[in-house]
This record gives C-alpha cells, sequence and structure tokens, in this order.
C-alpha cells in the first residue's frame, strides 16, 4: 500500500466527514497515537484495521490504496454526498486534469458543504419529530 495515498485519503475523508481523530481511534479500539502516525504516514493500520476503516466511511478499500480507479462509482458517492451524477463527475474531472490545489480544494469544499447540507437537514428532521412527539402528549394529556 502506498502510504502517500492512504494518509492523504485518510486525511481528506476525516476532514470531510468531521470526524475527530479520537472519534475513529474509539471507533477502532486503537489510541489517538496510532492514528497520527496513519495520518503522518509513519505506520499504517493492519488488514483489521484497514477494513474498519474503510466500512466506518462507507468507502471501498481501493478510494484509500490506489491512485487511478480508486474513487467510488460517480453515481454512488452522488447519492452519498447529495449531489447530482454531472456535478460530482465535473469535481472529478477537475482533479483529474492536473490534480492542482484549487480542484482539491473546490472538492473538499464541496462535500463539506454537501455533508453540512445533510447535517442540518437532519437536525430539521429531529426538531420536527420532536414537534410531533410534544403534540400528541399534549393531546394524550387533554
Amino acid at each position: 500500500m502506498n502510504n502517500n495515498i492512504f494518509d492523504r485519503r485518510l486525511k481528506a475523508i476525516l476532514s470531510a466527514s468531521g470526524v475527530e481523530r479520537g472519534e475513529l481511534a474509539r471507533h477502532l479500539g486503537v489510541s489517538v497515537p496510532t492514528v497520527n502516525r496513519w495520518l503522518n504516514g509513519i505506520s499504517t493500520p493492519n488488514v483489521y484495521q484497514f477494513r474498519a476503516i474503510a466500512h466506518f466511511f462507507g468507502l471501498p478499500y481501493e478510494w484509500f490504496t490506489e491512485d487511478e480507479g480508486g474513487i467510488p462509482n460517480v453515481d454512488d458517492l452522488a447519492v452519498k454526498l447529495g449531489l447530482s451524477p454531472e456535478t460530482v463527475e465535473a469535481l472529478l474531472d477537475m482533479v483529474s486534469e492536473g490534480g492542482n490545489e484549487a480542484a482539491l480544494e473546490a472538492v473538499d469544499n464541496t462535500i463539506c458543504a454537501a455533508l453540512s447540507v445533510i447535517d442540518g437537514v437532519f437536525e430539521d428532521l429531529d426538531r420536527y419529530a420532536g414537534s410531533v412527539i410534544a403534540e400528541m402528549e399534549g393531546r394524550r394529556n387533554e
């Protein structure tokens, strides 16, 4: 496994998902310094930890290890991010056409924005469910 690809992709998914190093460490049953060593390219996870990382983020193993072909299916990625397949395709094209920092930053920003929208939707659903439950309890008490 090319450590540079793995640590770069692990950093990217942590940043895009908002998952903290400590949260990942707890989920995997390892220490935060162990996760830091992975992120700094000093060491790599064992095969079981690697599988758990891929599963935790819902990504294929290849995404963490391959330069080419490691990006998930465009349609699957679009659904996960709440974007159109055309938007995902355009972002991937920007990155592959030179891989410059601006393109990578645009992809990161788009993923973060999409995740923020998804979080907002879930917060709205929680508030709505709470108000429905409160209304039902109010009717029950009448």
